[in-house]
């Protein structure tokens, strides 16, 4: 049998210098960041407090009364989500921040521990930052299918968390009580015009009427003719009586006869009782005169406006009562289900949390810089 080949001498694996490289990165992104944030958090990071709280918008008619299973559940009145949706800009907005901060002085509270510059806030920020930093201390929870908006206030006290919690509550009941108020006036004041315009015609109406009658002397024109004609024709037959005497009486005696002088006394009565009957009618009691026609026809025309002027008052006015009575009845109102919580014990930062995550995103760089460096070496 021939002699078998030698076997061929395999070298040693040896550290490169690119394992050298890749054991630094490995340092310096997946060991020194953890222990470096880890030493911060557990020395200078100040403990933080939270202090929960929940509420909802509520629209009720004919309701005093609040019922938290109402709200859990839908009973006892709709949710009113478009509050809500208003009362969630509101809380993340500038306003309330500045309210607040009017009220606690929002910075000495997220100031209270320089030493932590990484979670705390400087004293001297300017309004945009503190805006910024409130949004990360006040973490907002809306469910729009419900209604409810539960809020995490986080501060380095408790009592300084809870009293920004209840600050909250006040100012978004504020925010709630305006747009009741709003909607409110929204409900009444398209009543309220209609029955003020109502009432101008109606006013109107009574004032032309009134015109009318003092400047024709009369009240109803219809009857007020009727019997003035009557009067005057009783009055006009006597007159013809009277003079057809008087000729009579004439042709038989003297003209110094007494009777005759009666007559004529008689006759002249008549004529101005005539006179005065035609004047408060305006000359026009006799029903061809043309003037009889307009007349009544005005007087018919004014008392209709009357008509309709008060029955559009009286409609208006119970309208505007029904809207009166409905806005009343229809009250929005912040119901707090969870009120402003005081913590016992310290929820923030989550230490172990914060060091995990960090390890975790700099293994994922370590990783990625280590499969693009051999993909690009297997290339070569």
């Amino acid at each position: 049998m021939p002699d078998p080949r030698p076997l061929e001498t395999v070298q040693a694996a040896r550290l490169q210098i690119r394992h050298f490289l890749l054991m630094t990165l490995f340092v310096l992104l997946v060991i020194l960041p953890p222990s470096v944030y880890g030493a911060y958090l557990y020395t200078k990071a100040a403990d933080q407090y939270e202090s929960d709280v929940g509420f909802g918008s509520r629209t009720e008619k004919s309701s005093t009364t609040f019922d938290v299973l109402g709200v859990l559940g839908g009973a006892g009145g709709a949710a009113s989500t478009k509050d809500m949706d208003i009362l969630n800009q509101f809380v993340t907005s500038q306003e309330l921040v500045e309210r607040i901060d009017r009220k606690l002085d929002l910075r000495k509270i997220w100031a209270r521990h320089p030493e932590d510059w990484y979670f705390s806030f400087p004293a001297d920020g300017p309004i945009e930052d503190l805006v910024e930093y409130w949004n990360d201390m006040v973490v907002v929870n809306f469910d729009s299918s419900t209604g409810l908006m539960l809020l995490e206030v986080y501060a380095f006290t408790p009592e300084d968390a809870r009293a920004i919690a209840q600050e909250i509550v006040v100012e978004s009941t504020a925010i709630i009580n305006e747009l009741s108020k709003t909607a409110q006036e929204d409900t009444t004041r398209y009543a309220r015009e209609t029955l003020a315009k109502a009432e101008d015609r109606y006013r109107t109406a009574q004032n032309d009427l009134a015109e009318f009658r003092s400047k024709n002397h009369i009240v109803d024109p219809a009857t007020q003719l009727a019997g003035a004609s009557q009067v005057v024709n009783s009055l006009a037959q006597q007159l013809a009586e009277a003079q057809i005497s008087l000729d009579l009486l004439r042709g038989q005696v003297a003209d110094s006869d007494p009777r005759i002088g009666q007559l004529t006394r008689r006759i002249e009565v008549i004529e101005n009782r005539i006179a005065t009957e035609t004047a408060k009618v305006g000359n026009v009691s006799d029903p061809a005169d043309p003037g009889y026609a307009a007349l009544i026809r005005d007087y018919q025309n004014l008392q209709l406006e009357l008509e309709f002027g008060q029955k559009a008052y009286l409609a208006a006015q119970g309208a505007y009562d029904q809207a009166v009575t409905d806005a009343a009845q229809q009250t929005h109102y912040l119901a707090t289900f969870l009120a402003p919580t005081l913590a016992q014990s310290t929820t923030a930062p989550d230490r172990p949390l914060h060091i995990l995550l960090t390890a975790l995103a700099g293994l994922l760089a370590w990783a990625s810089i280590s499969m693009i460096y051999y993909a690009l070496r297997d290339r070569r």
